[in-house]
């Protein structure tokens, strides 16, 4: 089922911006040359296999009119996202009115949408001078509040910091249905079955693996989804002072700031995440009979995460990691490109096609593959975005306390273990 999100709010309050810099990856210098949205623009994303639509309904005056009452544009909706701009103190009022007569136009027809109100422009270092004009905003909005029909979830949002990576994150993960049903046709990834065999296997020689030859470099500029890398330090815009106010008493509002994310907010996050992936592991290798093992390595080579096909020999793992302990893996993960056969991450050992992929900074994804069918590529990249997606997940900014990716693939093989899919729990 598609999950659909509006992205509300007056023109050159961020929406766009927040949109783009999480699901199309841009740095705050691309997001400065981004033109306004007129009218509704809708996109399509996938998200640990399950899809979106985001409907960017463009603020501009010339526009507000046609959202009042519209029940086409809240049709099947999943959440609304408010977007405030919090420095631009002289349409707080504008905000607080538009607000008010679209929220009341179209309340019965959105019970059990869930909410969330940003309150965005909230800048690393300036959050002293918007600290009034946060409070005195978030005072206007209290009865908008009261009159959504639900829960409403408040963050202070900013291009410049990983706070819009966080509430985006978390925003899908609340959409995402409980337990993905194992894909059957079309659904799943796709793939033409090979017919099944359950020949006795040989584990792997690793004398003489061709890994331990020196490895060609390549440029390769295309890449199966953008690497997780740090974005170019970007000045923040100097702020404008924010209008005083007489009410000297109100202060910002308690709000649920993702930065300083409770360690319960980090297990949900890290167990919805290993569950969305136990069921993509789990699905992959039932659909395709190809598959020999998935299994997910440490830049330390160690062995992190293996699920190996029914009838698999979990053995062949343990010859991958001798393989990997006998070259430069440093060196082998920073020139890893796109998955393809006869690329830099493919090698063939015996009978085995196996694929590596760099899917973060510290985990290596690995492919065993029996028979390469024709969709044998595109199987892997699939999965290798959904990895990628998962291990790019920072509930806290920097906060390795709350949310270590070791714990998710702890927690990812706990549950795999638990549906007989871990190599500890075949044989």
């Amino acid at each position: 089922m598609m999950q659909k999100i509006l992205l509300i709010g007056l023109d050159g309050v961020g929406k766009t911006a927040l949109y783009q810099k999480f699901f199309l990856k841009k740095d705050p210098v691309q997001l400065q040359k981004i033109q306004p949205t007129r009218g509704i623009a809708k996109y399509e994303h996938d998200f640990l296999r399950t899809d979106y639509t985001i409907i960017d309904a463009g603020g501009g005056k010339e526009f507000r009119q046609g959202y009042i009452g519209n029940t086409e544009l809240i049709k099947d909706l999943s959440a609304i996202v408010f977007v405030v701009d919090v420095q631009n103190t002289p349409k707080y009022q504008e905000t607080v009115n538009f607000f008010n007569v679209w929220l009341k136009s179209i309340a019965n027809s959105i019970k059990g949408v869930k909410g969330y109100l940003l309150y965005n422009k909230v800048d690393p270092g300036k959050e002293g001078q918007v600290k009034q004009g946060l409070a005195h905003i978030a005072q206007l909005l209290g009865p908008i509040e009261s009159m959504f029909p639900g829960e409403m979830v408040k963050t202070l949002t900013s291009i410049y910091s990983d706070s819009t990576n966080q509430i985006f994150q978390r925003m899908l993960l609340d959409l995402m249905p409980k337990r993905m049903s194992v894909p059957v046709e079309p659904r799943r990834i796709e793939s033409t079955p090979a017919t099944p065999t359950t020949p006795a296997v040989t584990p792997p020689v690793v004398k003489e693996s061709p890994m331990t030859q020196p490895i060609r470099i390549e440029k390769n500029t295309t890449k199966v989804s953008p690497p997780i890398t740090t974005q170019p330090s970007v000045a923040p815009p100097k702020l404008t002072d924010p209008t005083k106010t007489s009410e000297t008493t109100i202060t910002p509002p308690a709000i649920d700031i993702s930065t300083t994310m409770e360690k319960a907010e980090a297990d949900r996050i890290r167990e919805k995440t290993a569950e969305r992936l136990t069921d993509i592991i789990e699905a992959t290798l039932n659909n395709n009979p190809g598959f020999e093992a998935i299994a997910v390595y440490s830049e330390n080579v160690e062995l992190l995460v293996g699920a190996i096909q029914q009838g698999g020999n979990p053995q062949i793992l343990n010859s991958i990691e001798l393989t990997l302990r006998k070259i430069n893996l440093d060196e082998y993960m920073s020139r890893l490109g796109k998955v393809r056969v006869g690329g830099e991450g493919h090698i063939k050992i015996d009978t085995f096609d196996i694929f590596f992929e760099k899917v973060s900074p510290e985990h290596l994804s690995t492919v065993i593959c029996s028979a390469l069918e024709e969709d044998t590529i595109k199987n892997i990249q699939q999965l290798n975005r959904y990895l990628n997606q998962a291990l790019s997940i920072t509930p806290a900014d920097g906060d390795e306390d709350t949310f270590k990716r070791s714990d998710l693939m702890a927690e990812l093989k706990l549950r795999l273990q638990n549906r007989g899919k871990s190599v500890d729990h075949v044989g």
